[in-house]
């Protein structure tokens, strides 16, 4: 096997994340701070996601030692349940996965439902995989081991003995069950799982090409937690002495939940450190991990990307369910699904039930739904049939893989033209909803669908180039590719994506709402309706708080972002000064999970703290810093509606309305700011274009504070204060 670089693995400059995941059928289930994500791709080619709020961790689950076993039960559960999960979406909507139920599943299903059945299924498959491996790898190697007893008196090497030879046996097991197809799947996904998340905790932009730039290891895996039980356990049992064959067995059981809790423990520490005891404990870990990940390939990262970030979203977004397109926007929902289903069932009941006296109702009803569970395609000469019609029909049935058909001469049926066809009624009710979602408006190039989308935002001013950024986003296209591939034809969900983007536009949705992102001093933040979109008026602010860090020497600077909202200034701050420690309040907790968002984005997520909060209710009493910088709320309630719609009717009010004279927060951090700034310590504030007298005269009947000075803009407008404590 190659070396591995553990450069690659334990990145120092990586934010470590409490996200996880697990390779399912055909996808990944990933797991985030407040839920998860099941994201697969199914053999038609379409994207399906599925996402699920947590419940609240309970007190039991923060204890250390106490968490491991809480958390080692729960991912027995949810790992079991998570996985027949994503086979039951197969057997739906991919039949070639589909089994007959078994009897005794069948009488579950029909006594107590088909959720108490899932329940049965859950439980029975969990309980004997628990048997299983309890046979195979506590209780096996224990009586294996027992006739060594003879000539082996030493308890200490019989339990070394036992402890490698579980190791051993389970070494051998991956590596048999690898080969297999179904398997080798499942440990391509494993890959992606791990090559994704690293992707996200480096920073970088979540996209197939960096995130394949990757190992499939990963230091935080449950292969890894795997090896910690096996390894701890052989150190553990080697000091139990060597008892009666029944008590050892009892004792290795036992001792599981402390096994786990040791083993967890050592997992977490070791997803959040690099130092050399950790590559050494991970190592064993990581060599097994080649085993249990393989190279997935560009489409199987992009399903464990779409996974990830449907648990990257403000904790306030609903849940979903059903077909998705690559960001994870749905296409059809699942109910909607169900719908289309019950609808083409009634379709077919109605198409087999008609008669000779209204053939041309099924013949109409089958070209307008495309239901191929019609077994007989009737085309009359009297009503307008020709050999086009017939034709038309022999197509249709080809396209749904229906070859066997027989055409029926008018001679033989009373003047009718007869084509019969027979096929698979499960085969033929999937294809035919894959068909139903098929995309039905014009075709469109790359070029068209530009030139469309830059007229339809002409009344904007730089409308042709907004458009232009909204097809690079829907389409991951750069502006020079979209060049080269002019003539192309655009994927039918990109175009949906673009079309949906650009009626938005025009609706005066921001810009960089819809795309997510907008850059500030040189860093890239992503944006959304809980929080303001960073402005150039701010970076005044910023560049003149890294002006007085920079001339005051400070080269660990305590800094306080109050009103933090996206995280711009405080994470700008952080970002330009590599030995700044920096605490970000907000009172909403979505602003709040943006900014921490945005904290990982430019790797500074190690050295920034996030407190919930109004204002100073959030600091600590005691606690003071070299320097508080705030960009509040500064807008007059009544000018509020007179701005741009895209401001007032699209960004958050809360982050605007400063109250009927535009102060309320100013009077707050006149009369707080000082008890939570040290000796010189730097006040930094944002104001309106006509506040600097109103706020220096707050400040001045503080008396707190001395050299206070205004800063002005690019358009020779106030735009900054800066006062110093006393």
């Amino acid at each position: 096997m190659a070396k591995i670089d553990y450069n690659k693995i334990f990145i120092k400059e990586a934010c470590p994340t409490a996200i996880g995941g697990q390779a399912i059928m055909e996808g990944v289930m990933m797991q985030g701070p407040d839920r998860t994500a099941i994201a697969m791709r199914l053999p038609s080619g379409e994207l399906y996601l599925k996402t699920k709020k947590k419940a609240k961790l309970t007190k039991a689950e923060k204890i250390p030692f106490v968490r491991g076993v809480i958390t080692f039960v729960r991912a027995l559960v949810n790992g079991m349940g998570t996985l027949m999960e994503s086979a039951d979406i197969l057997e739906e909507y991919a039949p070639e996965y589909a089994e007959e139920p078994g009897r005794l599943e069948k009488w579950v299903n029909k006594k107590f439902g088909e959720k108490a059945a899932w329940n049965f299924l859950v439980t029975s498959a969990l309980l004997f995989s628990i048997l299983i491996a309890v046979v195979f790898f506590v209780i096996l190697p224990t009586w294996a081991v027992n006739f060594l007893g003879k000539w082996i008196s030493s308890s200490i090497a019989l339990n070394l003995i036992e402890g490698i030879l579980r190791i051993v046996m389970f070494v051998a097991y991956v590596a048999a069950i690898r080969s297999m197809k179904d398997i080798k799947t499942l440990f391509q996904y494993h890959g992606a799982e791990h090559k994704t998340i690293h992707c996200y905790e480096n920073g970088k932009v979540l996209c197939p090409e960096n995130a394949e730039q990757f190992y499939t290891l990963h230091p935080r895996c449950g292969t890894s937690f795997l090896v910690f039980v096996l390894i701890i356990s052989l150190l553990l049992f080697s000091f139990l002495g060597w008892p009666n064959l029944f008590w050892r067995i009892m004792s290795r059981i036992l001792l599981i939940p402390v096994i786990a809790s040791i083993s967890f423990e050592l997992l977490r520490w070791a997803g959040r450190s690099n130092g050399k005891i950790v590559r050494i404990l991970s190592w064993p870990g990581l060599q097994l991990q080649r085993l249990t990940t393989a190279e997935p390939d560009r489409a199987q990262l992009e399903v464990a990307i779409l996974s990830l970030k449907a648990v990257l979203v403000d904790p306030a977004t609903p849940e979903i369910q059903g077909f998705v397109d690559k960001d994870g926007n749905i296409v059809r929902s699942k109910a909607e699904e169900e719908a289309a289903a019950k609808e083409m069932e009634e379709w077919a009941a109605e198409v087999e039930a008609h008669t000779e006296a209204n053939k041309e109702a099924a013949r109409k009803a089958l070209e307008e739904t495309r239901i191929e569970e019609a077994r007989t395609v009737f085309e009359d000469p009297d009503n307008g049939a020709d050999t086009k019609d017939i034709s038309e029909a022999i197509r249709f049935l080809q396209e749904l893989d229906c070859d066997e058909y027989t055409i029926v001469a008018p001679e033989e049926t009373d003047g009718r033209t007869l084509v019969r066809a027979i096929a698979d009624r499960e085969a033929a009710q999937a294809k035919a909803r894959t068909l139903a979602r098929r995309y039905t408006k014009d075709i469109q190039t790359y070029e068209n669908a530009l030139a469309w989308g830059q007229a339809a935002l002409s009344l904007l001013e730089n409308g042709k180039n907004e458009a232009r950024v909204i097809m690079s986003y829907a389409t991951g296209l750069g502006n020079t590719e979209l060049i080269t591939r002019a003539k192309e034809l655009m994927r039918e969900d990109d175009f949906a994506e673009f079309e949906k983007r650009i009626y938005a536009r025009i609706e005066g949705v921001p810009l960089q709402y819809i795309v997510g992102i907008q850059e500030f001093m040189g860093l890239p933040f992503r944006v959304n309706p809980s929080v303001l979109i960073p402005r150039m008026d701010t970076e005044i602010l910023a560049e003149e708080v890294l002006k007085i860090i920079d001339q005051k020497g400070l080269k660990n600077p305590e800094v306080l972002d109050l009103c933090t909202g996206s995280g711009a200034l405080g994470i700008s701050i952080a970002a330009k000064v590599p030995g700044a420690l920096v605490t970000l309040t907000d009172v909403s907790e979505e602003a709040l999970h943006t900014a921490m968002g945005n904290a990982a984005l430019n790797n500074v997520g190690r050295r920034c703290s996030f407190l919930l909060g109004d204002m100073f209710a959030a600091i600590p009493e005691d606690k003071q810093f070299d320097i508080i910088v705030c960009n509040p709320p500064y807008i007059r309630t009544d000018v509020i509606e007179t701005l741009d719609v895209e401001v007032k009717d699209h960004e958050p009010r809360a982050a605007l309305d400063g109250g009927k004279d535009g102060l309320d927060y100013y009077r707050v951090i006149a009369n707080e700011a000082s008890m939570h700034l040290r000796s010189q310590g730097i006040l930094a504030l944002e104001i309106g274009y006509d506040q600097a007298v109103d706020v220096k005269r707050l400040l001045n009947k503080a008396k707190t504070y001395e050299d206070t000075r205004v800063v002005r803009d690019l358009m020779q407008l106030d735009r900054v204060i800066i006062a110093t404590r006393k």
